[in-house]
């Protein structure tokens, strides 16, 4: 299948299934799906509008704008619904329905903004990053936005002010944000240097999101020269944030990347590397005292912060375990640790929606990742799965919201959408 220029969109053209796999009709311009999904990585939260209460940013207004033409499109009788699809509307109405039952429609409506925020993020991507062209502009959207939000990091650690959200503070109000030991944004400070946070709402969330471009872009790059220099300006860009869980984000992504390339030959690489993983942990826990302690004081850059992480679990797990099925919702426990630095989207999960919500949530990134049978995985595919563990593995230690929230949707959406090319035939697409 070839495509010309003008082929190249966001909203990629409709297909049909033939005997010989799929066929794209219709060519369309180039549409603003892909750019209205990925725009939240060069514009800040603060920038909102604010409408009978509900805090509108343009990510979400252009979720809100794109999510019935999204589902339209996936109910087509050319797509294939997916596990996952099921799994993010499962996610969507437990949400809805676990922090209304727990707090009230106020509990309900703070869950509406957040389901729609990943489980809009997830369909919109669903539906209009499908087949290469629109995959290749993703991509390309992904190394650009990614290399402004990284010359602006720097700027904040050369100039020693956060530039984007002091620029956007003297415009409008913002919230306070609080560092991963506990301390107030305005000491943002570690080893004599600011911590850079470029135009997200906390130098671990810039820092993560750094970790995942490198894992997006390592296995997207046509030559090794592109290969080397994006991930050389991902990881010092993730420095740029002094976090642990860049650091850790990004020694996720090239072990990844490196056992991929060195055992290229050998199909049942990832299979081994799965059974590997799940050994460890297996081994961690028979061999340790308390595993999540262990787990978290090697998982930082100082003791310390490992040590007020695993505080911060053990509050919250014991609120946690008072009403584990629907949470607690929405709502202000009088507790600084409860209140303000619950630094790990697990926790926060199942605080506000209950552990089946959490574990609904774990569910259905595994469920974006599955093979299809009779085919091995292509390289990008191999690119947004190790994107989705590292979502999964630093949520340990990061709680996300606004935007990498956003973003951690649009990376399942992508994920399944490529499942869904290739069980569609088209395995022998290059992207």
């Amino acid at each position: 299948m070839s495509y010309s220029s003008d082929a190249l969109l966001a909203g990629q053209p409709r297909i049909r299934a033939t005997e010989a796999g799929v066929q794209s009709t219709i060519p369309q311009r180039i549409g603003w799906a892909v750019p209205l999904l990925l725009m939240g990585i060069v514009l800040p939260s603060g920038l909102q509008v604010l409408i009978a209460g509900a805090k509108l940013t343009p990510t979400r207004i252009g979720l809100i704008l794109l999510l019935l033409p999204a589902l339209a499109r996936l109910l087509q009788p050319t797509r294939r619904l997916l596990l996952s699809d099921g799994l993010a509307g499962m996610l969507a109405l437990a949400m809805v329905g676990a922090a209304g039952y727990a707090a009230g429609p106020q509990s309900a409506f703070s869950a509406v903004a957040e389901a729609l925020d990943f489980v809009g993020a997830y369909f919109v991507a669903r539906a209009f990053v499908l087949e290469p062209p629109a995959v290749q502009q993703f991509i390309r959207l992904v190394k650009a936005f990614t290399a402004i939000a990284i010359s602006v990091a720097l700027a904040d650690v050369l100039t020693g002010h956060w530039i984007v959200r002091e620029a956007m503070a003297a415009l409008i109000p913002q919230p306070e944000a609080f560092m991963d030991d506990g301390t107030s944004s305005a000491d943002g400070v570690r080893a004599g240097l600011r911590r850079a946070i470029a135009t997200f709402d906390h130098p671990i969330l810039y820092g993560v999101f750094c970790s995942l471009a490198a894992g997006i872009v390592l296995f997207s790059a046509t030559s090794a020269i592109k290969r080397l220099s994006w991930s050389c300006l991902c990881f010092f860009g993730g420095l740029l944030s002094l976090s642990s869980a860049a650091v850790m984000g990004m020694v996720l992504v090239m072990s990844g990347y490196a056992y991929d390339r060195l055992l290229c030959r050998c199909p049942w690489r990832w299979p081994l590397f799965w059974t590997g993983a799940g050994m460890f942990l297996v081994a961690v826990t028979a061999v340790t005292n308390n595993p999540l302690s262990w787990l978290l004081s090697h998982a930082t850059l100082e003791p310390q912060t490992g040590f007020y992480r695993l505080m911060i679990w053990d509050a919250v797990s014991a609120q946690v375990w008072q009403s584990p099925l629907t949470g607690a919702g929405f709502v202000t426990f009088g507790y600084y640790l409860l209140d303000r630095t619950v630094d790990s989207v697990w926790l926060v999960t199942s605080l506000h929606y209950g552990v089946p919500v959490t574990i609904l949530l774990i569910v259905l990134n595994l469920s974006a990742m599955l093979p299809v049978r009779g085919h091995r995985p292509t390289e990008i595919q191999r690119g947004f799965t190790i994107v989705c563990m590292v979502f999964l593995f630093t949520g340990l230690t990061v709680h996300f919201w606004n935007y990498m929230w956003t973003f951690w949707g649009v990376c399942i959406g992508v994920r399944a959408s490529l499942r869904e090319w290739q069980m569609l035939g088209a395995q022998d697409e290059q992207f």
